[in-house]
């Protein structure tokens, strides 16, 4: 026998049984019962001992296809001015602190810069020039130079990495 013959021998019932076995994960009855010992049972299959209610599952998946159904797409059970559940607003509030905890973090770096270039140009300079309100260059005294200096490096000490 060739060796094409024995594939198709071997390969054709795995295949019409894999196709067979996957008809049921495509399922959307779903059954439950209780039984004498008062388990709950949840089968795609009614039982015959116990009387078997119909479970409404609303579809994930369309047949035949991997997607899922997109919210607002035709065959989804649910309505588009339904809540969020769960699983969607905890997801949304994770996103949401890390959006805020990333923008925190830039806002710290950024002052992080501004305290650090400071602190370069007050430190090695015993003459500090700036503009006051009026628009004239006046010289920083040393105090408040040795007070900026200070105020820069607990800053970075406590809040830069």
């Amino acid at each position: 026998m060739k060796l094409k013959n024995r594939l198709k021998i071997v390969c054709v019932p795995a295949l019409i049984f894999a196709c067979a076995s996957s008809a049921n994960a495509l399922a959307t009855e779903v059954y439950t019962w209780t039984d004498e010992d008062g388990v709950v049972h949840y089968s795609d299959l009614p039982s015959d001992s116990a009387e078997a209610r119909e479970i409404d599952v609303p579809e994930v998946y369309r047949p035949g296809t991997v997607e899922p159904v997109k919210p607002g797409s035709k065959g989804q059970s649910e309505s588009e001015d339904s809540p969020l559940s769960a699983a969607q607003q905890r997801r949304e509030r994770i996103a949401k602190e890390r959006e805020e905890r990333r923008e925190a973090k830039a806002e710290t770096e950024q002052m992080c810069a501004r305290h650090r270039q400071r602190l370069e140009q007050m430190e090695p300079a015993r003459r500090v020039f700036y503009t006051d309100e009026s628009g004239e260059s006046v010289r920083m005294d040393d105090d408040q130079r040795m007070e900026l200096i200070k105020e820069d490096k607990d800053y970075i000490a406590k809040n830069c990495e």
